[in-house]
């Protein structure tokens, strides 16, 4: 019997394009991208997303407040937006809050949804509430506009491999928070635990580089960096090779390692837990994008990797051996690996 760990999320994600069909003539990119893209005819596209994020799966409300909850969530939809170099447009959200829960933690979660989604520039303008047993959980859908789209099927071999920020911060905060909780609240931890809890979408990065053309594609990695690679060499037809050397760690994270259990040296790229973007570009453009965002004060840009022909992801030791690895990141229907 096929259990929904064999399929894994994305044959399940493959099965129901299969049911779905074909989409309608208005839409330009359907189900397989961060974002379903609508051609309505006028200069720009409009975007469409929906994110939800389940207690206990997603979140814990032992580690956050429910505010921090729901800003988290809704930080989720808005790098959907992020990915595709688009701006937000207005929000909607199915909330369902715990019959018996107190009313100033669930006004506390639904303020979180509204303060958040206001300060990107996607107001909450209507949704649904309903009433759960125990948990919260949060469905969010994004709208938002973009001139040209990015999507995950532009990749060219040689293009090369671009991140934003800095990779592991999130994924170590939620290790502290297992096995050392005490020390996640110490000063010196204190940005990781805000990657966790208020993490930035890329919207600005994202904005000063679509205006550039030499994006060729990109993706959201908060499956973490190996897997979300994965989709973007599936969608291009072409051969994603990662440097384990090159991937940015924030010096907390590296600080905060002598205190967890011990971690591959490229457990940048399984982390998860991240909403930076991995861009495919123009690979004559990567001093002028990385100083573009520098001038702008934004999120720097490091340069991870390169595109070659060939299919699949590989990550590649300073010695130029491959690691190998089944899979990494984060599947819904599968147990997580590190």
């Amino acid at each position: 019997m096929e259990t929904l760990r064999d399929l894994g999320e994305f044959g399940v994600i493959a099965r129901v394009a299969q049911m779905a069909g074909a989409p309608p003539e208005a839409v330009s990119q359907g189900i397989g991208d961060d974002c379903v893209v609508l051609d309505l005819g006028g200069p720009e596209k409009l975007l469409a997303t929906t994110d939800a994020a389940l207690e206990t799966r997603h979140f814990d409300l032992a580690w956050m407040t429910p505010f921090e909850a729901a800003q988290r969530s809704v930080a989720g939809a808005l790098s959907d937006i992020a990915a595709m170099g688009g701006r937000p447009f207005i929000s909607l959200c199915t909330a369902m809050l715990p019959q018996s829960g107190e009313a100033r933690e669930a006004l506390e979660f639904l303020r979180g949804v509204a303060e958040t989604t206001r300060r990107y520039g996607a107001p909450l303008v209507g949704g649904d509430t309903i009433s759960g047993i125990n948990h919260y959980l949060i469905d969010l859908v994004v709208l938002g506009w973009a001139e040209r789209p990015w999507l995950r099927s532009g990749a060219h071999p040689g293009d090369r491999l671009l991140v934003t920020g800095s990779l592991g911060g999130a994924a170590t905060a939620v290790s502290l928070a297992l096995n050392e909780p005490a020390r996640l609240k110490e000063a010196r931890f204190s940005e990781l635990r805000r990657r966790l809890v208020d993490p930035t979408p890329r919207l600005a990065e994202a904005a000063v580089l679509a205006r550039t053309g030499f994006v060729h594609a990109a993706i959201d990695i908060s499956d973490g960096l190996y897997q979300d690679a994965g989709h973007i060499a599936r969608e291009s037809d072409v051969h994603l090779s990662l440097e384990a050397a090159r991937l940015p760690v924030p010096e907390a994270a590296l600080v905060a390692g002598e205190l967890l259990p011990p971690r591959a040296p490229w457990w940048p790229a399984t982390s998860g837990e991240e909403y930076e973007l991995l861009l495919a570009v123009d690979p004559d453009c990567v001093a002028l994008l990385t100083s573009l965002l520098q001038e702008g004060g934004l999120a720097p840009l490091t340069e991870i990797g390169t595109v070659r022909q060939g299919e699949g992801v590989s990550i590649v030791r300073e010695d130029g051996s491959e690691v190998e690895m089944e899979r990494g990141g984060w599947d819904h229907f599968r147990p997580p690996t590190t």
